[in-house]
């Protein structure tokens, strides 16, 4: 009994000092639970600047990469800036999603509902900025249009962006009393979260608008 327990406190001390002192083995950690419970979740960030290395990384092995993402600001720097210029050279394709800026007449706008979101604990928001900045991201995509890089917008709530490769997802759930950057970003292996996101994502592009 004393052997259980001296091993048991042993394993805890050697836990917390890992976690303390290595982000390498916080993630071996992790890794090793996620196999052990049979769950596809290969890393937990603390949010988008935490992760962006790891997607960086990511993406410069990608050769098909698939975004669905609400006002695309990342898009303009950061992880991204490397993955435009493989996809201008050939090496590889991006479809990217943004909400659709004309609705059809009848449609709820998923742009507003987000907006009054932001706006609930943000005060610059209001005023269409969203809407403003949204139109911002395209207008920066569409130069990269004939490179490898498609563009579609859609009409559906604004409910996470999702961050797509061969090997792995990225997804940031948007939640209504906190930015985007600031939300934990979860990355998971191909599995069942994976496909699911590839189904949403796949849906939403065959019914986007084009332009």
């Amino acid at each position: 009994m004393q052997d259980i327990l001296v091993s048991l406190v042993a394993s805890a001390v050697f836990v917390a000092l890992a976690w303390t002192l290595s982000k390498t083995a916080r993630r071996m950690l992790r890794g090793m639970a996620a196999h052990l419970l049979r769950l596809d979740v290969e890393e937990v960030f603390a949010g988008g600047p935490d992760a962006a290395a790891d997607l960086t990384r990511e993406l410069s092995k990608a050769r098909e990469v698939a975004i669905l993402t609400s006002r695309g600001m990342d898009l303009q720097r950061g992880p991204f800036q490397e993955l435009w210029g493989r996809c201008q050279a050939g090496s590889c394709r991006c479809r990217v999603l943004l909400p659709r800026l004309d609705v059809p007449t009848g449609e709820r706008d998923w742009i507003n509902d987000r907006e009054e979101e932001l706006q609930s604990f943000d005060s610059a928001f209001g005023a269409e900025l969203l809407r403003r900045q949204i139109t911002t991201t395209y207008n920066y995509l569409a130069p990269l249009a004939t490179g490898g890089v498609e563009v579609r917008g859609y009409n559906f709530p604004h409910l996470a962006r999702v961050v797509l490769t061969e090997r792995a997802v990225y997804v940031t759930r948007y939640r209504a009393d906190q930015h985007g950057w600031s939300t934990a970003v979860y990355k998971y292996r191909r599995g069942e979260t994976y496909d699911l996101w590839t189904r949403v994502f796949t849906k939403l592009w065959q019914e986007g608008a084009t332009g």
